[in-house]
């Protein structure tokens, strides 16, 4: 979540709303239900409370933190699951409600409101995961016998990961005005199935507990120390992908430093197009990290000379050119990870939507949603970036063009899109008509040929003959 210093009055009013909400239905979970606690003197209940709590403070301490929106997370829901089954309401809400304020003030160092929010969502998502428990049935006991129904236990994982993951999406869908079915995906990330299976380890948890008890805790080390490294492995996959990702971007910057500004900002230019699409986060994922490759092949020294040349290309230049596409696509092939919908985008992101384009001559639908996005994104850039031999085009210049070559380059569709973004007016930053951005202006000494980056001419084909000069 962003520090609430930096939000916007109406989005901090939100975030601040929003604990509140939580810190009352915290509250009605925690008292209105009725509840009766055994007397001090019943030692193996105590010692029990006193054991789980503390396990769940070392797996609240031991914390995994994500790439996305500084979103950290745990396993100590292995011991909030097994409280539940043992304990009676209201202790395994207050276990989660204690562990949480001594990770967060104490190891994850947050500030009040942060300690607030984590906790008051962490009670909450135990308390109504508890209710669903106690009513399809489930024992809560803590005696010579350990009862188990599969029913209530999946109730309880299904209700506190929707609520934990939920509220924790939505806040981050405030905090970072995004939409919350991105935040959702992005903060689940794939591993729902890990979670209901990794779930499975807090019933042999309390199983142990009643036969052996603090022995029990100690035979269980080393298995929440393998699910914890589960969702480290998972996440360390991710942080690997983007440094390979970051890799083949310093590899352009090294053969041309433009095209790696023009790169960021067409991923930055598609990614807002393919949320205003309203795609998956998956599927926007794959359309950024093939916006910011699309033109890696031409790191082969084959196109060197072609991309120095101060004069039009010749025919037989261009169709060397025109390999980029295919380059781009081998030498991104090579990580397993990006093959499929990068990979694909890649290849065809010159391909025009009445067939005329390159290197396949596909049309339509026939092309993958995320090459007609980065086609129409790699337009906007060249149009809306200084040249030396013009300004950057005022944003009515942009929409007239766009439209007027829909349906023969551009996906009608993604064009009025865009034409209708404000997210992409305020990446341009477009004021009274014309980018306010700092201007990035192509540097290049060579010629503007069609190849070049920021391709004009080469997208629009418009006022070809007038407007481009055999050498600039």
């Amino acid at each position: 979540m962003t520090p609430q210093g930096s939000l916007p009055r109406t989005v901090r009013i939100r975030i601040i709303a929003l604990i509140g909400v939580f810190i009352g239905a915290a509250m009605l979970l925690l008292f209105v239900p009725s509840w009766t606690l055994p007397p001090l003197s019943d030692s193996l209940y105590w010692n029990g409370v006193l054991a789980f709590l503390l396990v769940a403070i070392l797996c609240d301490g031991w914390f995994l933190r994500a790439s996305f929106a500084n979103v950290s997370s745990s396993v100590a829901f292995l011991a909030y699951f097994a409280s539940v089954m043992l304990f009676g309401h209201p202790i395994p809400m207050l276990i989660g409600g204690v562990s949480q304020v001594v990770a967060e003030i104490f190891v994850r160092k947050k500030p009040t409101q942060r300690v607030l929010f984590n906790t008051a969502q962490h009670m909450v998502a135990l308390g109504l995961g508890g209710l669903a428990y106690t009513a399809l049935g489930g024992v809560t006991a803590l005696g010579p016998e350990f009862s188990f129904k599969v029913i209530p236990f999946v109730a309880l994982a299904v209700v506190f990961f929707a609520v934990n993951q939920g509220s924790v999406a939505i806040a981050v869908a405030i905090s970072n005005e995004m939409a919350l079915r991105e935040s959702w995906e992005r903060i689940t990330g794939g591993m729902r199935a890990y979670d209901i299976l990794a779930s499975s380890l807090s019933v042999l948890l309390a199983f142990l507990y009643v036969k052996l008890q603090i022995w029990g805790l100690v035979i269980l080390v080393f298995p929440i120390f393998l699910v914890r490294q589960l969702y480290h492995m998972n996440l360390q996959l991710q942080a690997e992908l983007e440094e390979k990702l970051e890799l083949m971007v310093k590899a352009i910057e090294a053969r041309d430093p433009y095209t790696s500004g023009h790169s960021r900002r067409v991923a930055e230019y598609a990614g807002a197009i393919a949320r205003d699409l309203d795609l998956s986060a998956k599927e926007v994922d794959a359309v950024k990290r093939a916006a910011l490759l699309h033109d890696v092949g031409k790191i082969y020294e084959e196109f060197a000379p072609l991309l120095r040349k101060e004069d039009k290309l010749t025919p037989e230049e261009r169709i060397v050119m025109q390999t980029h596409v295919t380059r781009s696509a081998e030498l991104v092939g090579n990580v397993s990870k990006l093959k499929g919908a990068v990979l694909d985008s890649i290849r065809h992101h010159h391909e025009n939507y009445d067939g005329t384009g390159y290197p396949d001559g596909l049309s339509g639908e026939s092309i993958p949603i995320g090459a007609r996005i980065i086609m129409i994104a790699d337009t906007l850039d060249a149009m809306t970036t200084d040249r030396p031999y013009r300004k950057a085009l005022g944003f009515d210049q942009v929409v007239d063009e766009l439209r007027k070559y829909a349906g023969r380059q551009f996906d009608p569709r993604i064009s009025e899109v865009l034409v209708r973004s404000s997210t992409i007016r305020r990446l341009i930053g477009v004021v009274d008509g014309y980018p306010s951005r700092p201007p990035a202006v192509a540097t290049y000494g060579g010629r503007f040929g069609i190849e070049r980056v920021g391709r004009v001419a080469a997208h629009l084909k418009w006022r070809e003959q007038e407007e481009r000069p055999s050498r600039v």
